[in-house]
């Protein structure tokens, strides 16, 4: 029992001196974690340790290692990847072995209220909590095995600028990266594969900028700016370094603006070139409500910006209420090896208000011209770039007021845009537009047409200029003046132009391609009751017709210095001066037709073929003064050249004519035929035609043809250009002949005759053969008049015969139809007296030859003559005037004398004939006489001596009184006294 007793204390007291020791033990801790924590003296310590800093201002520890701290900064204290925390509050577990070794390792780190994590050049400044646990942080040694972070209110700066990158952060983080060296020893760099060790998961909720947030990553895309603040929630996942699929990070923003800077946006290795010289390219911006999103789906990180409500603008606004998408992405890799998207693709829907914007796109197109786009509508684009150049893309735009223009020539109307990329090279277009108008230099071209224009360009601007093209097709389209084609014929045609278009409209269709300096296609014109005018310096010719125009432009340059239109063709209708409204209807078919303008000189060359219904276009070439006119219809043949107001040689026209009809002083002559025209100089020039058979009429006169052959008429001129300006008389030379006409009724030519003379054409068949030579307003020319067998009459005595009438007409004046008649004659043979049956007077012949005569031409003819007369015998005469020659024949057989001579005065006109001075002689015969032919009696008086035998007749109303008594002398003073009443 003692001893149990004594056990029992000595149990008591080593409790007791346990516990005491214990007690002072902690006592000891207490003291001395108070003076460790609150000295300053251990986190100096600590800090010794390389690459580790680590201050709080007070702490207090319940046990060995584990410290409730104030004010905590830890650090890694590393330029190439510095790490630090601060924290109003933390409970710090450290490894108190590591730290006798010199090391600082982490059991356990909670911290609150931290004010600052920063890793590298970005520091995160909030309200939150941070948990690690078993983490080693020194120069050789990371290791976060166990991280969690909870903020609020936090920001992101970078600190190189103490820039602002997100703000108002709520985040949630759990994080662990698993033992790495982060620096390499040799080189003192950031170890590649620290990220291979790092993974995390966060949800993050903030305001942010988008500039700072996103902009880092689109480093590729040089040419593309993004600004803009918004609410930025993210839900991040990292395995490895890598980012997970479906990890998410997006900025909404009210206010979004994306910024493209075409002088960082290259088509080509060429730079652009801007309408407005050495000015750079403005930016286009997109403005607007939007979201930026950065995501993993299928491997891919991809980058996305929608934009709704856009304003887009480059020096102004040019599209409103449009919704814009941007996308962009590339291969997830691990984020230290993320390259940055060098592909992009925008999309564009919404309203555009001016189409001018496209402007800059299209000025290098035809030849550095350019395309002009105005107008406002829908519009849907879409557009890749690749490595900062465009690569493919596509715009359309629907509009109500669409218009395009380029080298003058303006379309507008409602219409669509379509506009595709199809590669890095080629631009093709298309403008699809109804209810259009086409406009060139202000004049309507087209009008209510459905017109399509195709462009093909390359968008290398040196390239554009050489091979782009176009293409223009219309429809249903009209033309409404044909006054406005006048310029366009202008350019290919003298000045001034030899044709007038006068009034009318057409209806068009065609296409056209278009090239850099030239232009080709096919342009087709219908049109009814077109006005034309065929321009002359005195006469005007207009032509009303219905017309259809197959144009075929083979190559036209857009300057006007070519044309090639051969192969066109050309029909008109004509129904005036037709019978029965019957149209008379030309084709024209061009074989060959180039045509040029060098010096604003005018030439070409042409080769024509076709039906021409109405000749009368030649007559603005012929001369009016020689009465020449052509007209009928007929197949024509032409092929020449011109240069300025100039047909050249060798130029040729050829008419075989069905119907044609030629007028030349009077007469008209009808009939099938050939006319040709041709330039043989630079100033000869000669139309010639013939008609084989042909019909020969009077003008004006209704009586019936005449019928001929071999009808021939020849017009030159040595005097080309003069012709050109005006067609006058002086400068033509015109020769007709008539060699073989049959003149069925030998009565036509009683409108020649003076009617009350008395001297009439009864009946019978003559011939006609006639030449003429017209010499500016000179002419001169044969007629020879055969009648066989013809019916005459002489006041009231009948006659029969054959006569020959020739006419040599000298110096006559187409004016005046005056013309000198010397060396003419007129013969009559074979005549007789049908009432007498056969007579003495059988094969009884005279002559009258024209000496000094003066002929002018008219209805009836005007003569005044010398004449030499010569006859078989005045048996035949006695007997016309004298019915007691005819009673008793003895008688006149007496007064038949044979080998008659003499002379006399003619003169012939509208009211009588007349023989003054008439002298004829033959044997013992002399006769002196003075007769005149009027209101169908013979009037005035003879003398005649028959040997010694004389007798004096005056001739009264026909009726003769004898004078035997000095009959001379009495026929002298009859003579006298009728001389002085004239």
């Amino acid at each position: 029992m003692p001893n149990t007793s004594i056990a029992k204390k000595r149990l008591a007291r080593l409790a007791l001196a346990t516990l005491i020791s214990v007690a002072f033990i902690i006592a000891v801790w207490l003291a001395g974690s108070h003076w460790l924590l609150n000295s300053q003296w251990l986190p100096n310590r600590i800090s010794q340790f390389e690459g580790i800093d680590i201050r709080w201002s007070q702490g207090t520890s319940r046990h060995p290692g584990r410290w409730e701290v104030e004010n905590l900064y830890l650090a890694r204290d590393d330029e190439t990847l510095p790490i630090s925390i601060e924290a109003e509050r933390a409970t710090l577990s450290l490894s108190l072995l590591s730290l006798l070794r010199g090391e600082l390792y982490i059991n356990a780190l909670d911290a609150d209220g931290i004010r600052r994590l920063r890793v590298g050049d970005i520091a995160l400044e909030a309200q939150g909590a941070l948990h690690v646990a078993d983490t080693a942080l020194s120069r050789e040694h990371l290791a976060v095995p166990d991280m969690t972070l909870a903020i609020t209110q936090g920001r992101l700066v970078r600190l190189s600028d103490q820039a602002t990158l997100v703000n108002a952060i709520d985040l949630d983080a759990t994080a662990s990266l698993d033992d790495a060296t982060p620096t390499d020893p040799a080189t003192g760099e950031l170890n590649r594969e620290l990220l291979a060790a790092l993974s995390a998961t966060l949800d993050i909720h903030a305001q942010a900028d988008a500039w700072d947030v996103f902009m880092p990553y689109l480093e590729a895309l040089p040419w593309l700016f993004l600004n803009g603040r918004g609410e930025l929630t993210g839900n991040i996942e990292l395995r490895e370094g890598i980012l997970e699929e479906r990890s998410r990070l997006n900025l909404d923003a009210p206010e979004l603006r994306l910024t493209l800077d075409e002088r960082q946006l290259q088509a080509s290795t060429h730079p652009p070139a801007w309408i407005i010289a050495d000015e750079p390219p403005p930016r286009h911006t997109a403005t607007g409500q939007g979201s930026v999103t950065l995501s993993v789906e299928e491997g891919r990180l991809g980058f996305t910006t929608r934009l709704s409500n856009v304003t887009l603008a480059d020096t102004q606004p040019y599209a409103v209420d449009t919704a814009l998408r941007l996308t962009s992405d590339t291969a997830n890799r691990r984020i230290d090896q993320l390259q940055a998207p060098t592909d992009a693709e925008l999309a564009l829907e919404g309203n555009i208000t001016r189409l001018d914007m496209l402007d800059p796109y299209l000025a290098e197109v035809l030849d550095g011209q350019g395309i002009r786009l105005t107008g406002s509508g829908r519009v849907d684009a879409w557009a890749r770039v690749r490595d900062t150049q465009a690569h493919d893309g596509h715009l359309k735009v629907e509009a109500e007021a669409l218009s395009a223009s380029t080298q003058g020539f303006r379309v507008e109307g409602n219409g669509t845009l379509d506009a595709e990329l199809a590669d890095t090279a080629t631009l093709t277009a298309t403008l699809d537009v109804t209810q259009a108008r086409l406009t060139h230099r202000k004049r309507t071209l087209l009008d209510g047409a459905a017109i399509e224009v195709n462009l093909q360009s390359p968008i290398d601007p040196e390239r554009a200029r050489e091979q782009a093209t176009a293409t223009l097709e219309w429809h249903t389209a009209r033309l409404p003046d044909i006054r406005v084609l006048q310029p366009y014929l202008n350019a290919y045609l003298p000045t001034p132009a030899p044709l007038e278009l006068i009034s009318g409209q057409a209806q068009s269709h065609g296409a056209l391609s278009i090239h850099p300096t030239q232009l080709s296609g096919d342009i087709h014109l219908a049109g009814n009751g077109l006005a034309m005018r065929w321009l002359r310096s005195d006469e005007d010719t207009t032509l009303t017709s219905d017309m259809q125009l197959a144009l075929k432009l083979n190559q036209a340059a857009l300057d006007g210095t070519s044309l090639d239109i051969s192969g066109s063709r050309l029909r008109w209708q004509v129904a005036e001066g037709t019978h029965n409204g019957e149209r008379l209807e030309s084709i024209l078919a061009i074989r060959e037709a180039r045509l040029a303008r060098t010096d604003d000189v005018p030439s070409g060359q042409f080769r024509l073929e076709g039906s021409v219904q109405r000749l009368g276009f030649l007559n603005a070439f012929l001369p009016d003064a020689h009465g020449l006119a052509l007209s009928g219809n007929g197949q024509l043949f032409a092929q020449g050249a011109f240069r300025d107001k100039r047909l050249l040689a060798p130029t040729r026209l050829r008419i075989d004519a069905n119907q044609l009809e030629v007028a030349f002083l009077d007469y008209l002559a009808t009939g099938r035929g050939e006319l040709t025209a041709q330039i043989d100089s630079t100033e000869q020039a000669r139309l010639s035609l013939g008609i084989p058979q042909f019909s020969l009429q009077r003008q004006g006169d209704d009586r019936p043809h005449v019928e001929g052959r071999h009808f021939a008429l020849t017009t030159q001129t040595a005097q080309l250009s003069e012709v050109l300006k005006s067609p006058a008389p002086e400068h033509f030379v015109t020769r007709i002949a008539l060699p073989i006409t049959d003149v069925p009724d030998f009565t036509r030519y009683n409108r020649y005759l003076p009617e009350s003379a008395g001297i009439t054409l009864l009946g019978g068949q003559a011939s006609l053969a006639s030449e003429w030579q017209l010499d500016g307003m000179n002419a001169q020319g044969t007629l020879t008049l055969r009648a066989f067998g013809a019916d005459m009459a002489l006041l009231d005595q009948r006659l029969r015969g054959d006569l020959h009438l020739s006419l040599t007409l000298t110096d006559g004046d187409l004016e005046t139809r005056r013309f000198t008649a010397n060396d003419s004659f007129l013969r009559l043979e074979n005549i007789t007296r049908p009432e007498d049956g056969p007579s003495a007077d059988a094969g009884w012949w005279v002559q009258l030859s024209m000496n000094q005569a003066r002929l002018d031409w008219a209805d009836p003819i005007h003569l005044e003559s010398q004449l030499g007369l010569e006859m078989r015998d005045t048996g035949l005469l006695a007997r016309l005037f004298l019915a007691h020659a005819r009673e008793k024949e003895w008688l006149g057989r007496l007064l038949s004398v044979r080998d008659i001579s003499g002379t006399a005065d003619l003169t012939l006109n509208g009211d009588q004939a007349s023989l003054r001075d008439l002298r004829l002689q033959g044997g013992p015969l002399t006769l002196l006489s003075d007769i005149t032919l009027a209101d169908k009696n013979a009037s005035g008086a003879l003398y005649a001596r028959l040997g010694a035998l004389g007798v004096a007749v005056e001739l009264e109303q026909n009726q003769p009184n004898l004078h035997l008594l000095q009959p001379r002398r009495w026929f002298e003073r009859w003579r006298e006294a009728r001389a002085d009443t004239r």
